[in-house]
């Protein structure tokens, strides 16, 4: 058991890290021994200052000298990545089959609705040994977990909704446009919103959306017009249903559409003359090109989104 919950955020990166730089008494050459960047390091070394309640080293004429602290904990942690190499030798005993390997992914709701479900059933099929967490995409990309390896791939929106790092790669995997869902009694043309109209409305905001300057939005400014929204809620079912019982519209991307439960009294219309579209892009660490988890979530992904693009 840890006696801290601060000690469960450390991972061995970090103490490979942290051995490194106190024989090296470099980050940039840590970062060319291991083979990763420059930020991976200062990001394990902020975690372990943050674990360990010290600075750890301070730097003198370009070289980094450890703290007394450092040095006292160095053979404990000299010990944790003996015992590990110890295990890896002694593997007999080990079935590949026994050891469960997690893919850790930071998505909107957008891909749990409609990547996730065919992602694990093939996931099922082809590594059976593995498992996919996910944490939900919030208004920045998780740019330090990405860099540091905590998470393995972001999924966002493009293109340029997330602002791209350079220690970032990024690839776009589908496209989709909007649709109106709307509960407005009457339209000058019930196929589709005219911007009067879209304007008009009371708007559902659903919070995936949740820049300052989001797609729809920034499109109505650069036109010169604006929109009033009612409501913002938590998931894309949630502000259907409030559409159903509101007189309000919703622009909602297309390929959710067969993932929700639409009311009968809710149209389904085209959005206004000239409606953004948008990509759902990959993003991964650019130092984790070649990591073979990297390719194979990649792959997994790639496959379910040729999936995708055949069904519609």
């Amino acid at each position: 058991m840890l006696h801290s919950n601060y000690l469960k955020q450390l991972d061995l990166q970090d103490i490979v890290v942290f051995l490194n730089l106190l024989e090296l008494r470099s980050a940039k050459r840590t970062a060319e021994l291991m083979s990763v960047s420059q930020p991976t390091v200062s990001y394990c070394l902020k975690r372990l200052r943050g674990c360990f309640d010290d600075t750890l080293f301070a730097s003198s004429q370009g070289v980094l000298l450890p703290t007394t602290k450092a040095e006292k904990i160095a053979p404990y942690l000299r010990v944790v990545v003996e015992s590990v190499n110890r295990c890896a030798e002694d593997d007999s005993t080990v079935s590949p089959q026994a050891v469960r390997k997690i893919w850790r992914l930071c998505a909107p709701e957008y891909f749990e609705l409609s990547f996730l479900p065919q992602a694990l059933a093939v996931l099922s099929r082809t590594h059976g040994n593995t498992s996919l967490h996910l944490d939900r995409l919030s208004r920045d990309l998780p740019v330090d977990r990405l860099i540091s390896g905590e998470i393995d791939i972001a999924i966002g929106f493009g293109p340029g909704y997330h602002q791209m790092h350079p220690e970032l790669q990024w690839q776009p995997v589908l496209n989709d446009d909007f649709v109106c869902l709307t509960s407005q009694k009457t339209l000058a043309n019930e196929g589709a919103m005219n911007l009067d109209e879209f304007c008009a409305s009371p708007h559902v905001f659903p919070t995936p959306w949740v820049s300052e300057k989001n797609m729809v939005d920034s499109w109505l400014d650069k036109v010169g017009r604006s929109r009033n929204v009612l409501v913002r809620a938590n998931g894309y079912q949630a502000c259907v249903n409030i559409v159903a019982a509101v007189p309000s519209t919703l622009a909602l991307p297309a390929r959710l559409l067969p993932h929700l439960r639409i009311a009968p009294q809710v149209k389904v219309c085209q959005p206004p003359l000239g409606f953004p579209s948008f990509t759902l892009d990959m993003i991964w660490a650019r130092d984790r090109s070649d990591s073979k988890d990297i390719s194979s979530l990649r792959s997994l992904i790639e496959q379910v989104a040729e999936a995708l693009l055949t069904e519609r």
